[in-house]
C-alpha cells in the first residue's frame, strides 16, 4: 500500500484542487506564471503531452511543446493573464503531442491581485460541467466536486466519518447522520476489517475490492481507493467506492458460461468433462462401477427446420428437464450441443440399475412435446458404456459411448446400443480414417481452405481474414473442422493440419497480393501442443520467407487452454512471435477457463468474443452486459476485440455501440473459397459495410 503523497520541503501541497484532480484521474496541469514552469500535472495530462509525469514536474513550457506550438501556448496563455482576476477562465484549442487539437479550458489564479498560476484542463473525455465543478474555490471546492460526482466519496479523519456525499448515502443506505463518527472499517463486513485496517492507514496505489456492508445488511461488491491528503498539520482520508456488484455478476456469469451451456444451464462439454473425470476417481478409489450414457435427439433438425429455433430451444430446455428428473441428484446430465445430452450414473449402481435408468429415459424422451404449433414425438438414440469394463478415463469413456450411439442410431430411430457389441468394429473404422487424412495433407489434396472477412468497426473497413481449413473427404464430402479437428487431435495430426494451415494461408495471401490487391490480414489457428514445440518460431519464419509475406499480416489464433498452461516455454514462444511481428489473438474467448491472469501476461493483440454470447444479442440482456463487460475488459489491457457470429444488422449496431473493435459472421459473409473471396474484396472495398 502507498502512503499519502509526499512533497519537496520548498513545495508545500498545492490546494485542494490537486487533491481533487488525483482522486478523480482528471487531466489537468497547474502552471506557474508568468515562467510557465509545470507545478503539478496529472497522470492523464501527461500522456496528452506523451511524457511521463515525472519528468513532467518542475519544467517550462518551452522545454517540452515545439517552438510552433509555445508560440501559440504563449499567446493563449498572456490573453488570460491579461485579465488580472482569479476565476476569469478562456476556452482555446491547444496543440498537445502527435499534433493532437484539444479543446481547453485555462483558468486563472490569483495571489494579491496578479496572475500568479494558470490551471490547464483539457476537455479531453471530460465534460465542461465537470471541469469547471472541480475549479470553484479552494475551500469548497473538493466538497462541491463530491457532491456533484456520481461517485461515492466517504471523508474521514483518525478513521471516523465526518462527511460523505450523496452517492455514498445512496451507496451505503445509511443516512448523513448515522454516518457521521461511524469508524470508516465498521462498513466493512467484520471479517474484512483487520486486513484492510494498512488501507486506511496508508492509503492506496491502486483500486481494490472488497465488500461493502449496506445499511440493510447486504453485503455489495465493491472497489475501494484511499487518498490520504495533508491538511494544516492534520490528514484527511478520501475513500472513493465503486459498486461492482453487477460486474462480478458479469464474470461469475462468464465463468458459469464458460462450464454451462447457455439455453439448459446444464454443464458444457468441458463442464462435463471436469466432472466426470472427478466422478471416475471417487469410483475407483470406492471400487464401483459407472456409467456413460450418450444420448441424441432423433429428428431434431426437422423441428428447427420446420417450426423454428425458438421452438427448438423450448425442446431442448424441456428435454433437459427429464433427463434430470429421471436420475439421482448425484448424477450429472450436460449438454454437448445441438440435440446431444450425457447422462452419467454417477450414484452407486446395482447391477441391473443402468437398464433399468435407461429404460425409464427412453420412455420420458418419447412422450410428445407440446410445442406452440402442437405436439411433436422425437424419440432418442442412446449409447452406453460401463467403467470400468469399456474404458477407465473420462475420455474413453465418451468416445465408446458416442460409439455406441452411432450403431444405435444405425439400428433405428430411438434404440439402444451398449459399446460392447461395438469393440470389434472401431479400431479397423479409426484406421481407416487415419490414413485418408494422412493421405490429405501429405499429397496436398484434400484440404481446403475457406476465409470469413473481419471487419473493422471504427474504420468501416475490412481488416483481414480468418483461415478455415475444410476436409473433401473421399466417402462423406466437405468436412467442416468440427467433424475432423477432434480426431485429428486424437490421433497425433493437429500439428500436420496446422502447418498446412499456415502455410498454404501464407501461399494464398502472396497470390492476393501478386492479383493487384491491398494486404490484408490473415488468421489462422494453431493448437496447444504447437506453442509446446520448439521449432514453431523456425517454421513460422521459414514460411514467412518462402512466400515472402511480412509478419505483420499474419496473425496466429490460439486458444485458451494453451495460455491456462502458463509455460515458459509457451511464454517464450509468443514472445518471440511478438518480435518477429506476428499478430496474437485469443480465439473463443469465454468457453475456456477465462482468467485475467493469462490475459495480463502473454503479449496478446486480439481477444475474439465466441458467437455463444453473440448469439442472443441484443434481446438477451443478460448477454449484452457479459459482452459489454468483455470489451471493457479488453479496453482496459489494451486488447481489439473481435465478435463472432454476428448474424443480424442489430447485433452490428449494438457491437459498433459497445465499442466492438472487428466483427465476423453470416451478416458479412459465410466463408468462401478463395476465388470468391478475391471477388468480394474488390467488390467490398468499393461498396464498404453492410447497411
Amino acid at each position: 500500500m502507498s502512503t499519502a503523497p509526499t512533497y519537496a520541503p520548498s513545495e508545500p501541497p498545492h490546494d485542494v484542487l490537486h487533491a481533487v484532480a488525483l482522486v478523480t484521474g482528471a487531466p489537468m496541469a497547474c502552471l506557474s506564471w508568468p515562467e510557465g514552469r509545470c507545478l503539478w500535472a496529472t497522470a492523464a495530462y501527461a500522456q496528452l503531452l506523451g511524457m511521463p509525469t515525472q519528468e513532467l514536474q518542475g519544467k517550462l513550457l518551452q522545454n517540452y511543446l515545439s517552438p510552433c506550438d509555445w508560440n501559440s501556448w504563449l499567446c493563449e496563455l498572456e490573453r488570460l493573464a491579461s485579465a488580472q482576476q482569479s476565476g476569469t477562465s478562456l476556452q482555446t484549442p491547444l496543440t498537445f503531442a502527435h499534433q493532437q487539437r484539444i479543446q481547453t479550458q485555462l483558468i486563472a489564479q490569483t495571489h494579491q491581485h496578479k496572475v500568479c498560476a494558470i490551471v490547464v484542463v483539457p476537455l479531453h473525455n471530460l465534460s465542461l460541467v465537470d471541469a469547471m465543478q472541480m475549479l470553484q474555490d479552494s475551500d469548497t471546492r473538493l466538497r462541491r466536486y463530491a457532491a456533484a460526482t456520481s461517485e461515492s466519496i466517504i471523508f474521514f479523519r483518525h478513521g471516523r466519518i465526518f462527511d460523505a456525499n450523496p452517492a455514498a448515502i445512496a451507496l451505503t443506505g445509511y443516512p448523513l447522520s448515522q454516518l457521521v463518527d461511524r469508524p470508516i472499517l465498521h462498513l466493512l463486513p467484520h471479517v474484512l476489517r483487520a486486513s484492510a485496517q494498512p488501507m486506511v492507514e496508508q492509503g492506496t496505489s491502486n483500486a481494490q475490492e472488497t465488500r461493502l456492508l449496506h445499511h440493510s445488511g447486504q453485503e455489495l461488491h465493491v472497489e475501494v481507493t484511499v487518498h490520504l491528503l495533508p491538511e494544516d498539520g492534520d490528514v484527511i482520508g478520501l475513500m472513493v467506492l465503486r459498486d461492482i456488484t453487477e460486474r462480478k455478476r458479469a464474470e461469475a456469469e462468464m465463468h458459469f458460461l464458460a462450464f454451462h451451456d447457455p439455453l439448459t444451464r446444464l454443464p458444457n462439454r468441458q463442464g462435463l468433462m471436469r466432472q466426470l473425470r472427478q466422478v471416475l476417481q471417487s469410483a475407483e478409489q470406492c471400487q464401483r462401477p459407472a456409467a456413460v450414457l450418450y444420448v441424441d435427439l432423433d429428428r431434431f433438425k426437422d423441428v428447427n427446420d420446420s417450426l423454428g429455433h425458438d421452438a427448438g430451444d423450448k425442446l431442448l430446455v424441456e428435454a433437459a428437464r427429464r433427463l434430470r428428473s429421471k436420475v439421482h441428484p448425484d448424477d450429472l446430465v450436460a449438454r454437448l450441443g445441438a440435440d446431444e445430452f450425457v447422462v452419467v450414473l454417477a450414484s452407486p449402481l446395482t447391477a441391473c440399475q443402468p437398464e433399468c435408468i435407461l429404460r425409464e429415459m427412453r420412455f420420458v424422451l418419447t412422450k410428445p412435446y407440446a410445442l406452440h404449433n402442437g405436439l411433436v414425438n422425437l424419440p432418442a438414440s442412446i449409447g452406453v458404456s460401463i467403467y470400468p469394463e469399456d474404458g477407465d478415463t473420462a475420455e474413453a469413456l465418451m468416445l465408446n459411448a458416442s460409439a455406441a450411439m452411432e450403431t444405435a442410431k444405425n439400428i433405428g430411430h430411438g434404440s439402444h446400443q451398449y459399446y460392447s457389441a461395438l469393440m470389434h468394429m472401431r479400431p479397423s473404422r479409426l484406421l481407416v480414417q487415419d490414413r485418408l487424412l494422412r493421405e490429405a495433407i501429405e499429397t496436398n489434396q484434400g484440404l481446403v481452405l475457406h476465409y470469413q472477412p473481419q471487419w473493422d468497426l471504427n474504420s468501416n473497413r475490412m481488416e483481414g481474414f480468418e483461415a478455415l481449413v475444410r476436409w473433401q473427404h473421399p466417402e462423406r464430402g466437405l468436412l467442416p473442422p468440427g467433424e475432423f479437428i477432434s480426431f485429428a487431435e486424437s490421433r497425433g495430426l493437429i500439428s500436420l493440419v496446422d502447418r498446412w494451415v499456415m502455410r498454404a494461408a501464407c501461399q494464398q495471401l502472396r497470390a492476393w497480393r501478386d492479383a493487384g490487391l491491398p494486404p490484408v490480414v490473415v488468421s489462422v489457428n494453431m493448437s496447444a501442443i504447437e506453442f509446446n514445440q520448439s521449432n514453431l518460431l523456425t517454421e513460422v519464419q521459414q514460411v514467412l520467407t518462402d512466400t515472402g509475406i511480412d509478419p505483420q499480416w499474419l496473425e496466429i489464433e490460439l486458444t485458451e487452454t494453451t495460455l491456462m498452461k502458463q509455460s515458459e516455454h509457451v511464454l517464450g514462444t509468443l514472445e518471440a512471435l511478438q518480435q518477429l511481428g506476428v499478430r496474437l489473438a485469443i480465439d473463443d474467448f469465454g468457453t475456456g477457463y477465462s482468467s485475467l491472469a493469462y490475459l495480463k501476461r502473454y503479449p496478446l493483440d486480439k481477444l475474439k468474443i465466441d458467437r455463444a454470447f453473440i448469439k442472443d444479442t441484443p434481446q438477451d440482456q443478460d448477454d449484452v452486459s457479459l459482452v459489454t463487460a468483455i470489451i471493457q475488459m479488453a479496453r482496459s489491457l489494451n486488447l481489439r476485440t473481435v465478435a463472432e457470429g454476428v448474424e443480424s444488422k442489430a447485433q452490428w449496431s449494438l457491437l459498433k455501440h459497445l465499442g466492438c473493435d472487428l466483427v465476423q459472421g453470416y451478416y458479412l459473409c459465410r466463408p468462401m473459397s478463395a476465388e470468391d473471396a478475391l471477388r468480394w474484396q474488390q467488390h467490398r472495398c468499393q461498396m464498404g459495410a453492410p447497411q
